[in-house]
Formats: structure tokens, C-alpha cells, sequence
């Protein structure tokens, strides 16, 4: 097995704490999988109009 370079290991470091984070949303709120997923899909579009703001560029 080959050693990971740093940028797999911060992206798995990353999807470990969402998952942390979703896990313990879902027992704190009783949020069922589709409920954190829309929330996850509306930070993710929260943050894609925020860099689109910083370019100036709407491109995908």
C-alpha cells in the first residue's frame, strides 16, 4: 500500500468529522437521513454562492 499523500489525508480527516457531526445531529435532533442530507446539499450550495461572490465568476 503506497503512503497517502497530505491532501487524502486532510479529505479523510474531513469526511470523519461530518460524519461525527451528522451522527451526532441525528441524536441530538432525531433529523432523519434525508433531513441531514438537505442540510449538508444547502451548506454546500451556501458555500459554492459564496466563492462564485469572491471570483466574480458563476462558472461551473
Amino acid at each position: 500500500m503506497s503512503n497517502p499523500d497530505q491532501k487524502t489525508l486532510l479529505i479523510d480527516n474531513a469526511y470523519k468529522q461530518i460524519n461525527n457531526i451528522c451522527k451526532n445531529l441525528q441524536k441530538d435532533t432525531g433529523a432523519t437521513n434525508l433531513e441531514v442530507k438537505s442540510f449538508l446539499k444547502l451548506i454546500m450550495n451556501e458555500w459554492e454562492e459564496k466563492k462564485d461572490q469572491k471570483t466574480g465568476f458563476g462558472f461551473r
